[in-house]
């Protein structure tokens, strides 16, 4: 028998049957340079096939064959060393197995104890209080007029925003609706982009990892800058920092929170329902924002940047500088996709007027400093890698680079 067909018969590749051969444990013999298996070698895979289903390790493997076959179980020290192999075995097992029934019971209470979506009480959230200075005309830069307002817990949830100009917009369920917002978010690269659902069902562990210390990367540039009542903007849609980082920046700051579309908002304050934080949610196109000129301390880019020039084909970049401070600061996520480029054209299906050839880190820099933005350091936290898919639009083969920067105004 040819290794290929001994490597069939037992499901396995023929390195791994080279493996068994170069460790002792198989010996065919050759035939004009060629294995040849044999029925003993057939028996020898059956044992180690059998072996490895009790969880035995090579070198314990490697040790029962060892004797067995020096001693054909003729030697009654031999016979007893092997029983003795095999009841260790059998007591190792055993405790797993009760550790394993102790975990399973653990993980059922974990189940039995989640809570259940849906029915846990809400509590009222809306425009803080400390807001209202704050909003002013995008385009005259005055004070807005705010009436018809309904006031519940310490915030605004009901009223109607004004200037002589004509710009209006609404406080609906606590959340600032400009003029022009949209329901579903015109954001189409992934599925079910609005939940953190996305990130486990579109994304690769890798490329998971390698955000998760991007967000690392990202929070220790700002630790322990942001205390004492700040300001920090994140969006349009922005992916899971805030969801991840805000119990670690305080409940001392105030959080906008800003989107085109009325849903990813709707899911974002759903998630943050249970924490007791001054949120402003705002629902709209980014000029369109009620938010007064320098008033942002901090602006997180958490993938904004990427996902407006996929959704628009434009950097968001001069809607966000002028509501930023005198001293304000951004800290952000950015991908490049240098040895991506079929990757990067695959997000075309989606947005057909998305020009590729922006997506660079010199673009972003660029953009940044027509606003008198610098950007003062940038980290390549790494790549994924080229034998796996990491998104829908991936090139198997290509690979992402994925950084964090931070800027400075």
């Amino acid at each position: 028998m040819k290794i290929g067909t001994f490597a069939r018969k037992f499901d396995m590749n023929i390195s791994a049957i080279r493996f068994y051969i170069n460790n002792g444990l198989l010996s065919p013999r050759k035939d004009g340079g060629q294995y040849e298996f044999d029925a003993e070698c057939v028996s020898d895979m059956e044992k180690i096939v059998k072996y490895k289903k009790y969880n035995f390790s090579l070198e314990e493997i490697q040790i029962l064959f060892f004797m067995e076959k020096a001693s054909r179980f003729k030697d009654e020290v031999v016979t007893e060393v092997c029983a003795d192999i095999l009841k260790n075995k059998r007591k190792q097992l055993i405790e797993e197995k009760e550790n394993l029934t102790k975990s399973i019971d653990d993980i059922e209470r974990e189940i039995a104890n989640l809570p259940v979506a849906g029915n846990e009480v809400i509590p009222v959230t809306g425009v803080p209080f400390l807001m209202i200075p704050h909003l002013y005309c995008p385009t005259c830069q005055i004070p807005l007029t705010l009436d018809s307002a309904h006031l519940s817990g310490g915030s605004i949830q009901k009223g109607n925003l004004s200037c002589e100009c004509g710009y209006s917009a609404v406080i609906s369920d606590g959340v600032i609706l400009c003029q022009e917002f949209a329901e579903e978010t015109p954001f189409k690269a992934f599925e079910n982009i609005e939940s953190v659902m996305a990130m486990k069902e579109q994304f690769s562990p890798m490329y998971r990892k390698l955000i998760a210390k991007t967000y690392m990367w990202m929070y220790g540039q700002i630790a322990n800058q942001m205390k004492g009542g700040k300001f920090i903007m994140a969006g349009p849609f922005t992916f899971n920092f805030l969801l991840e980082y805000i119990e670690k920046l305080g409940k001392e700051n105030t959080y906008l929170i800003i989107d085109p579309s009325l849903k990813r908002i709707s899911k974002i304050k759903q998630y943050l329902s249970s924490q007791n934080y001054n949120i402003v949610y705002i629902v709209g196109n980014a000029e369109d924002h009620p938010i007064k000129k320098g008033a942002i301390d901090l602006y997180v880019d958490d993938y904004s940047t990427v996902n407006c020039l996929f959704t628009y084909d434009t950097f968001a970049t001069k809607h966000i500088a002028p509501l930023l401070k005198p001293s304000g600061e951004i800290i952000g996520i950015f991908t490049t996709y240098v040895q991506a480029p079929k990757s990067l054209y695959n997000f075309k299906r989606n947005h057909p007027n998305f020009l590729p050839e922006k997506m660079t880190l010199s673009g972003l820099k660029h953009h940044w400093s027509l606003e008198g933005i610098k950007i003062v350091e940038e980290k390549k936290i790494g790549a994924t890698t080229p034998n796996e898919v990491h998104f829908p639009q991936n090139v198997l083969g290509e690979v992402i680079e994925v950084h964090g920067y931070h800027a400075h105004k």
